[in-house]
């Protein structure tokens, strides 16, 4: 495989893959533009092509829309049925998106991949390549990348990285004259809702009969109150649910959700603070510095938000699970189903799926 100037870039047709097309073709690179039907619209692949059109590049389209389904959207479902709380955009990166962008690429016989995420990469002295924050704290998304294989993440190169949200639009605007494009407003959604929310999507997507009324406990086990459907709920949130003492509103949180009984629990918001977590499928960079430093390990269990500081000790499990226990700071509203990220500094050299809350 040539490791030339040719680069694949993953196009939705929005601004921030534009970008990184007009800032690789800047830096020397051939682009050729990959656009993933995910969801069959016929709108996404026309404004696909007029965006590249509009920047001078190859198109190819790649339908992958019953993978989608059945790794995004049906895990979705499946999980919140569960009681558990998915993350969509972590699990379609790695098993959708740099997939068939890296696949794409060696068909085409082209080494370098790239995406416009904020996000950059570093090869570390131990050998390794990793993920790193992108400079911009608000847009950085290296949390939903922690389960893209070494092997692509070499072949990375991410243009935005360095650059802020506002740089961006701004380069696009007067640099390359496109202000339309540069004024596009940004998609904050998850890609699949097609502008519904959330609660909407669940009611209208999960089997008949799943989401059924149930009890609101407290943490001693007294009902306090109704839900409307597990399905529903995830730990931290205070609305949705009847209570049947008004003073609660407000200061009643989940802090677990129980399926298989179908019901929800609630208390204070202290009572979702947790220094213990099992974890699933894990995976590290590079084991020995992820054990040997786990004093210096921050976690991330979701990508913007609450998140503790400090250290954790590390201990495999005879099943294959890690248990990650919190040395300083305690993580706040943990749910089965959500990725924990490992970072050091700025680096992410591990995560996992939370599996298990163990309580106090």
């Amino acid at each position: 495989m040539s490791r030339n100037k040719d680069i694949l870039v993953a196009l939705s047709g929005g601004i921030d893959s534009a970008a990184a097309i007009l800032f690789l073709r800047e830096a020397g690179y051939r682009p050729r533009a990959l656009f993933l039907d995910m969801l069959g619209s016929v709108r996404a692949r026309e404004r696909a092509a007029e965006t590249a059109e509009a920047l001078g590049v190859e198109l190819i389209v790649e339908s992958c829309t019953d993978l989608f389904r059945r790794e995004i959207i049906g895990q979705v479902l499946a999980e919140h049925a569960a009681g558990r709380t998915p993350s969509p955009c972590a699990r379609c990166n790695p098993r959708i998106k740099w997939r068939l962008l890296a696949e794409t690429a060696d068909r085409l016989g082209i080494f370098h991949i790239a995406t416009g995420h904020y996000v950059r990469t570093v090869r570390h002295e131990n050998g390794h390549s990793y993920f790193r924050r992108g400079a911009d704290p608000t847009k950085d998304q290296s949390y939903y990348l922690w389960d893209v294989p070494e092997t692509w993440v070499r072949r990375a190169v991410l243009p935005l990285g360095d650059h802020t949200k506002a740089e961006v639009r701004n380069r696009l605007k007067n640099q390359y004259g496109l202000t339309e494009l540069s004024e596009r407003r940004e998609s904050m959604g998850l890609c699949f809702l097609h502008g519904c929310s959330y609660e909407g999507f669940l009611r209208s997507h999960l089997p008949e009969n799943t989401l059924r009324p149930g009890e609101v406990v407290d943490l001693q086990g007294t009902v306090i109150g109704r839900h409307e459907g597990c399905a529903l709920y995830t730990a931290g949130q205070k609305r949705g649910f009847s209570l049947s003492d008004p003073t609660l509103y407000g200061q009643a949180a989940v802090i677990a959700v129980e399926a298989k009984r179908n019901r929800i629990v609630a208390g204070p918001d202290e009572a979702l603070y947790r220094r213990e977590m099992i974890l699933k499928d894990w995976r590290a960079v590079c084991r020995e510095e992820f054990f040997g430093r786990a004093d210096d390990l921050r976690i991330r269990v979701r990508g913007i938000g609450r998140n503790p500081d400090g250290g954790c000790r590390l201990t495999a499990i005879e099943d294959g699970r890690l248990h990650v226990l919190l040395l300083q700071n305690d993580a706040w509203a943990l749910m089965p189903g959500q990725p924990v990220v490992f970072y050091l500094d700025d680096r992410v050299v591990g995560g996992g799926m939370l599996d298990e809350v163990p309580q106090v």
